[in-house]
């Protein structure tokens, strides 16, 4: 479970500042996600925050949500309002209906501790392969399907790490998936809050879906 983070010797701290060299003046960062609204998995999110709040900077806004697709700085020579429409017409014709998923046990990537999501019938795959036939993805690295639960504040030795997150209690929860967003958030700000721009629901039983007019636009 803990291989590969066991193969490093410390965690990364993550740097709190403004990544111009990265964004070069672009505003937002736009990503394809699935929010994480139901209390018990809210509730657990937070209490796993809370057990390793000592380790990780604090104030981190970033709504509880699986990240789908990461696409792009939003700017016509990057990450375009074209791109964005086409993926949401191409999410409508596929036909997705509404799933399950698990919110399982923490893990840790180098910079960060996360919540594992568990997706038996591969819907995520499924949805990914969807959009990227439109645009691949920014980071095309392994797909990990997760909640991020913060940044690490400095480095810890991973075994440390380890032992930590093994005395946590945590259950598996199953919550049903009834939409996925297109959201932004503030290159400047690695921790802050995002913006939804597209919500598209996940119609049960007719299996279509609808954009809200007023998420059409990239403000």
């Amino acid at each position: 479970m803990f291989s590969e983070f066991l193969n490093l010797d410390t965690t990364y701290p993550a740097a709190l500042h403004d990544f111009s060299e990265w964004h070069k003046g672009i505003k937002y960062f736009g990503f394809w996600a699935i929010e994480i609204s139901t209390p018990d998995c809210q509730n657990k999110i937070r209490t796993h925050q809370e057990d390793l709040s000592d380790k990780l900077h604090a104030y981190y806004l970033r709504q509880p949500h699986i990240t789908l697709v990461a696409s792009g700085l939003l700017s016509d020579n990057y990450f375009h309002q074209d791109l964005i429409t086409r993926q949401v017409e191409q999410i409508k014709k596929s036909n997705i209906k509404s799933f399950s998923l698990q919110l399982s046990g923490c893990n840790s990537f180098a910079t960060c501790p996360y919540l594992s999501v568990r997706d038996p019938l591969g819907r995520l795959d499924s949805i990914r392969e969807c959009l990227n036939n439109i645009s691949e993805e920014n980071d095309s690295g392994k797909y990990t399907p997760h909640v991020t639960l913060g940044f690490y504040n400095k480095a810890y030795k991973t075994s440390d790490i380890v032992k930590d997150i093994s005395e946590l209690s945590s259950n598996d929860i199953e919550f049903t998936v009834n939409e996925v967003v297109f959201a932004q958030y503030e290159t400047r700000d690695v921790q802050g809050p995002y913006q939804v721009l597209h919500r598209i629901t996940l119609e049960r039983r007719k299996g279509s879906f609808y954009t809200d007019p007023k998420y059409l636009r990239i403000r």
